[in-house]
């Protein structure tokens, strides 16, 4: 698989989840953008969710069994908030602490914790109650 390319597709996902995030449901926009977002979500699971599913099983089976996998782009936030932006390019993001997946961390049964999926480099981060991340997954590594 390559990196570069599905880590340029989660940043037009993200890109376009932002855009969306922007504007509200009056806007005449609004189902445009929201249908040009779904057909990128259809197309990153077309080409990667398979890969993806097989990587959330194994982050499922070592750190949270007793939740359920769900699809790939549900762990994507709803809304990325830019941290900080590089000379090359890329972007690191913070997300709303209420985004991404709900699981039952077992390694922490009294905290909130929510699983997602970001970009630069294409990873998977648990946000757990209070503001503490742990990255649990990366691609390359």
């Amino acid at each position: 698989m390559n990196i570069i390319e599905v880590n340029k597709t989660l940043n037009e996902l993200v890109e376009k989840r932002n855009q969306l995030a922007t504007i509200s449901y009056s806007d005449s926009k609004y189902d445009d953008l929201e249908e040009v977002l779904h057909d990128l979500e259809d197309d990153f699971l077309d080409e990667y969710g398979d890969y993806f599913e097989k990587v959330l099983t194994e982050i499922h089976d070592k750190d949270f069994p007793e939740s359920d996998v769900l699809s790939p782009i549900a762990y994507l936030a709803k809304k990325y908030v830019v941290k900080t932006s590089h000379s090359d390019g890329t972007i690191d993001y913070n997300i709303p602490a209420k985004d991404g997946v709900w699981v039952e961390a077992y390694s922490m049964p009294t905290k909130n914790v929510r699983l997602v999926l970001m970009p630069n480099p294409p990873r998977f981060v648990m946000h757990v109650e209070g503001g503490t991340s742990k990255e649990v997954w990366r691609a390359g590594k």
